[in-house]
């Protein structure tokens, strides 16, 4: 019995490279009518790369796959490479998925990969939550690159040999790549690392699945937390009653930033104690703008949040800065400023930044919901035009266009516990 694959419930693709992990991975799923297509990223690192990847390309249409190969243009890249090549690699797959309506992707990571991003995370001083690992299943969790696709790992849990011998069994020819050698690249100093060091490899392991536990408990205690004090807007803003855990508090911050990705501990840190003072009245952080709302009630007055985009980094202290108007291609999702999704039935509808159209808007019957927003929040709110004459905003379900706001989803996507309350 070959490695086994998730049970799937949507259409999905393979990240295939043509390497020994992969290739088994393409072998294994070539019976399976969820996974249709294999993506092929050439990163066009080194002579030969074009090549290779058509000889990946007929390896996967011989086992029945649609396949598609995306050639990474660039002038040559010197330094940060394998970080770089690896942004690039996500962008390119999951753009891949949306133009194709692809909801899962699937890598073959193996324990070994597993184990050498521990180590290199070890290096980097990443704390315990680094050493949690890669999930095995997680939603976008590069943003916004792969949004709208649940990249799967299923393979976690099986060795780069017990692979090998599965390919050996098969008959499976593979594409072994010279860079897996090149010891500037901090990985294979991991790898080599590992293999000097026979119980290394067990030991980060273990550590992991106790991070990964201890992760998954923090996890459900902030989804508590957010169902007892949170409260979120279809339009991308967060209010809740109470001061965040710093941890609780980025993912609060991203999601409706509209970003992803890490925020300074400390600065973190900094705000929440900021959130405790009586005199806090607001402050920004990660391209989020958090705002003290005080209201009166029979035991006197009480605080609340309320979490939402920095304006100015939606407007722009410079014109050059600002969010710039978005055309919409019918039938194509498109993600407006990293918070909302949008998607038009027709030609000629475009996008742009509520500020500066807000006066204009008043006078219209149809935007009267608008201005029962918060100012704030009015500010930073995509407004739709068709014909160049305004039709929508926000979260809306228009004859023409559907826009959702992204930040309920992420949040519930990592706080399994949480079940958003809308306002």
């Amino acid at each position: 019995m070959g490695p086994l694959l998730p049970k799937l419930t949507g259409p999905a693709a393979i990240a295939f490279s043509g390497g020994g992990d992969s290739t088994a991975m393409i072998h294994a799923g070539r019976d399976n009518p969820k996974i249709t297509h294999a993506f092929i990223i050439d990163h066009a690192l080194r002579k030969g790369s074009a090549a290779e990847a058509e000889a990946a390309a007929k390896i996967a249409q011989s086992y029945g796959y649609a396949v598609r190969i995306n050639r990474w243009k660039h002038d040559g890249i010197t330094t940060g490479i394998q970080a770089k090549a690896r942004t690039y690699r996500y962008l390119a797959l999951g753009q891949l998925c949306r133009e194709l309506g692809i909801e899962h992707l699937l890598t073959a990571h193996t324990a070994d990969d597993q184990a050498e991003t521990l180590l290199m995370r070890l290096d980097r001083q990443t704390g315990w939550r680094g050493l949690a690992g890669m999930p095995d299943a997680a939603y976008a969790p590069l943003w916004p690159a792969l949004y709208g696709v649940t990249l799967h790992r299923p393979w976690l849990d099986r060795s780069r040999r017990e692979l090998r011998v599965y390919n050996a069994r098969h008959g499976l020819s593979f594409i072994d790549d010279p860079s897996n050698q090149n010891t500037d690249f901090a990985r294979i100093r991991a790898r080599q690392a590992l293999a000097a060091d026979s119980d290394l490899r067990g030991d980060l392991l273990t550590q992991q699945r106790q991070m990964r536990d201890r992760l998954s408990a923090e996890r459900q205690v902030h989804g508590n937390w957010l169902n007892q004090h949170a409260e979120v807007s279809r339009n991308n803003f967060v209010e809740t009653d109470a001061v965040p855990p710093s941890e609780l508090l980025l993912h609060i911050l991203n999601s409706v930033s509209g970003r992803g990705g890490p925020i300074d501990a400390a600065k973190r840190d900094r705000l929440c104690r900021d959130l405790e003072s009586p005199d806090f009245k607001s402050a920004t952080l990660g391209g989020a703008w958090v705002i003290q709302k005080s209201k009166e009630n029979l035991d006197g007055e009480s605080h609340s949040f309320v979490f939402l985009r920095d304006r100015v980094a939606v407007t722009g202290r410079r014109a050059s800065a600002r969010v710039e108007r978005l055309s919409l291609v019918p039938e194509v999702p498109t993600l407006w400023d990293g918070r909302f999704i949008c998607q038009t039935k027709v030609d000629d509808i475009h996008v742009e930044v509520g500020s500066g159209h807000l006066q204009k808007l008043r006078q219209l019957p149809e935007f009267k919901s608008l201005f029962d927003l918060p100012k704030a929040v009015r500010e930073s709110l995509p407004i739709f035009f068709h014909a160049n004459r305004p039709i929508a905003f926000g979260a809306c379900h228009h004859k023409y266009l559907m826009s959702r706001a992204t930040s309920a989803s992420r949040l519930q996507a990592l706080y399994k516990s949480f079940h958003p309350v809308s306002i």
